[in-house]
């Protein structure tokens, strides 16, 4: 019985740690998502508070990041525009403060204390534009 409980536990623990994550589902306010002021406001809020870990266009993740554990995501390589705009918000809003983020010893701060609903909303817009420019 104790083998059949352990293989039990070993075949499902994958499906537990790959789990996605659960956020709450936000729309964007109209107008944000695909224009370019709000990709600029975006991107100007990146390059003052993220740009030291997640890394400029040109270098991917920055080196100063390779000694965090876990490490940042390099957000020149996922296709943020296929991302769900609300997990970005949510991922972005709440930081290292949820799970499975929580648990992994992620640093990034909880940007939802320190940026309106609509900078968060900008740093989408530029994340979803920065994606298609890396094509």
């Amino acid at each position: 019985m104790r083998r059949l409980i352990l293989l039990l536990f070993l075949l499902l623990l994958p499906a537990a740690c790959s789990r996605k994550p659960s956020y709450p589902h936000r729309e964007p306010p109209k107008g944000i998502l695909g224009n370019s002021a709000h990709e600029a406001v975006g991107g100007a809020l990146f390059e003052e508070h993220c740009v030291a870990c997640h890394g400029t266009l040109t270098e991917g993740r920055s080196p100063a990041a390779t000694h965090l554990v876990p490490q940042p995501t390099d957000l020149s390589s996922p296709p943020m525009r296929t991302l769900d705009p609300a997990f970005l918000f949510w991922r972005i809003s709440k930081g290292k403060t949820v799970e499975p983020y929580l648990s992994e010893g992620s640093v990034m701060p909880a940007w939802g204390r320190y940026f309106s609903d609509r900078q968060i909303w900008d740093l989408v817009a530029y994340l979803r534009q920065r994606s298609v420019s890396d094509n």
